[in-house]
């Protein structure tokens, strides 16, 4: 109600909300995705793939729940991933030992008082680890920081013993994972509906607790300031608990649903990393790690922007997506957060003043040119001809050139129109690089084939023909010449009698373009050629 009233007085109230703001960065995700996605998924197959983002948000959200809880009361919890990895091998330890017939492969089926005990033992179990977290902060008065690093680094190694003797007790040789065959158990996780109403369950309920009971306005007290909750009569011993241990189930349920995913419980990656997914998605979704601030709608929000930031970096990456995942999802995590805070910093010096400032602008500048030399061809592919480096040239310096603008001392609404003018200035050199860069290297090739004394036919039938037979060209000319080679897109290459050997042959199979290759009166021996075609196989080599 006061919302609604609010929002009369102010009707652009509610669109300033961070929640607003987090509605509005997931479609800005989908829409990049679905642009630079070469296969488009999200446009042709949009129904699959908003399945598969509910279930990984699903299960991402469910213990990103227990972290914000948390971080509202003013706490930190880091063990959330070895939570996971622990309650799932625990999990999977019971079914070895109460049915260790099933648990050989096959299609065995396990039975539901089975399943039952060891789920109901895996809660039980995060109950105990949370209530451990709880009387280490409160009675031994351990920092929650160091408190939840000690089970972080102690319960994924406890969970790879466990596993290693139990299988050896069990199936007569140590190992670090247990396979689970039942595909009863494994339909929890690969269903989209049970982890969907599982995450809205605990959603709502802890929505109601946080802004509905006396429970959830203590949180709120705790987090916001420990010493007056505390001469307010508020039992924070009993909520660091209740904290804590809410944490810690959501953890071991999640274990459940994961090992229910891939069928198998492997202590050595199991929620590895997982603890920061959620941190982080707490973080985005507006809670304060300062605790006493954020909500659980934004807790969710912040879980699917999340999760659709990695799903969109495995989609226009593609092959060794996971290997920059971090990496972008780190760099939109950060950004995020610091969009989100700039209504506390007006009135206060930007983001970039002072030497720091400099220093940092320099650094996001070599991130992002870096970036754009890893990444860059890939994420524009089909829409430029520039390569990685030069790519990573233009990225770096047009965001110093903006920063170094947004730090300079020229009024706020000066700063803003210098920055839309460099802007337009740097766009027009993108597109003046990317006309004018393959035309030097095309001038630059052909200046090379001639000064090697070759020839070059741009008109033939079958595609563009080089001609160097008869040429003084050996293994190091003809190295010189490869990267010249490629912006001419040589479909027919002449090296007959030449002095090119096995040596110096391998450099062809850059030319992706090539159809012909002519190699004879060369020394390239038969081991050569087959060097050549292993990496060009559509290649037609005369010799």
């Amino acid at each position: 109600m006061a919302d609604l009233q609010a929002a009369r007085r102010d009707p652009l109230r509610l669109f300033r909300r961070h929640e607003f703001g987090l509605l509005l960065a997931i479609l800005l995700v989908v829409g990049v995705t679905t642009l630079f996605d070469s296969q488009h998924n999200y446009f042709h197959d949009p129904w699959r793939n908003a399945r598969e983002i509910m279930r990984q948000t699903s299960l991402l959200g469910i213990f990103a729940l227990g972290s914000a809880v948390v971080i509202i009361s003013g706490g930190i919890d880091l063990s959330s991933g070895s939570v996971i990895c622990f309650s799932g091998t625990i999990c999977a330890t019971f079914l070895l030992l109460l049915a260790p017939d099933r648990m050989h492969g096959g299609e065995a089926v396990i039975g539901l008082p089975v399943l039952a005990v060891a789920i109901v033992g895996t809660l039980i179990i995060g109950f105990l680890i949370g209530s451990l977290h709880a009387w280490l902060i409160t009675a031994i008065r351990l920092p929650p920081f160091i408190a939840t690093l000690a089970t972080l680094v102690g319960l994924r190694s406890f969970a790879w013993a466990i596993c290693e003797n139990v299988t050896q007790a069990t199936l007569g040789g140590r190992s670090s994972q247990i396979q689970i065959y039942d595909e009863r158990f494994r339909y929890l996780a690969t269903s989209v509906w049970i982890p969907a109403v599982l995450f809205v369950v605990f959603a709502l309920a802890a929505w109601v607790m946080l802004s509905r009971t006396v429970l959830g306005r203590h949180l709120y007290a705790l987090g916001g300031n420990e010493e007056a909750a505390r001469l307010s009569g508020v039992r924070i011993d009993r909520l660091r608990w209740f904290a804590y241990c809410f944490s810690a189930v959501l953890s071991s349920i999640a274990g459940i649903l994961y090992i229910c995913e891939v069928s198998v419980a492997d202590p050595t990656t199991l929620g590895l990393g997982y603890e920061l997914n959620a941190i982080a998605a707490a973080v985005v979704g507006g809670c304060s790690l300062q605790g006493g601030v954020g909500t659980i709608g934004g807790t969710v929000l912040g879980t699917i922007f999340l999760r659709t930031v990695i799903d969109g970096v495995a989609k226009v990456i593609k092959t060794g997506s996971r290997v920059y995942e971090g990496l972008i999802v780190g760099l939109v995590v950060v950004f995020a957060v610091a969009f989100s805070q700039t209504a506390r910093l007006r009135g206060r010096e930007g983001f970039f003043a002072g030497a720091l400032g400099f220093v940092a602008a320099i650094n996001l500048a070599l991130i992002f040119g870096v970036i754009m030399v890893l990444v860059g061809p890939t994420l524009a592919e089909g829409w430029t001809t520039l390569d990685g480096p030069i790519l990573g040239a233009w990225a770096g310096a047009s965001i110093l050139a903006m920063l170094l603008v947004l730090r300079s001392r020229l009024g706020a609404q000066s700063r803003w129109i210098g920055t839309l003018g460099v802007a337009v200035v740097l766009i027009g050199i993108y597109f003046g690089l990317d006309r004018g860069v393959p035309l030097y290297r095309l001038h630059a090739a052909r200046a090379s084939v001639q000064a090697a004394g070759g020839k070059i036919d741009m008109h033939a039938a079958e595609g563009v023909r080089v001609d160097l037979g008869g040429t003084q060209v050996d293994d190091a000319t003809l190295k010189q010449l490869a990267d010249r080679l490629q912006a001419l897109h040589v479909a027919d290459l002449s090296l007959a009698r030449t002095k090119v050997t096995d040596d110096g042959i391998g450099v062809i199979g850059g030319l992706t373009t090539l159809k012909r290759l002519d190699l004879s009166g060369t020394q390239v021996t038969r081991a050569g050629t087959r060097s050549v075609t292993r990496l060009l196989p559509d290649v037609e080599v005369i010799q």
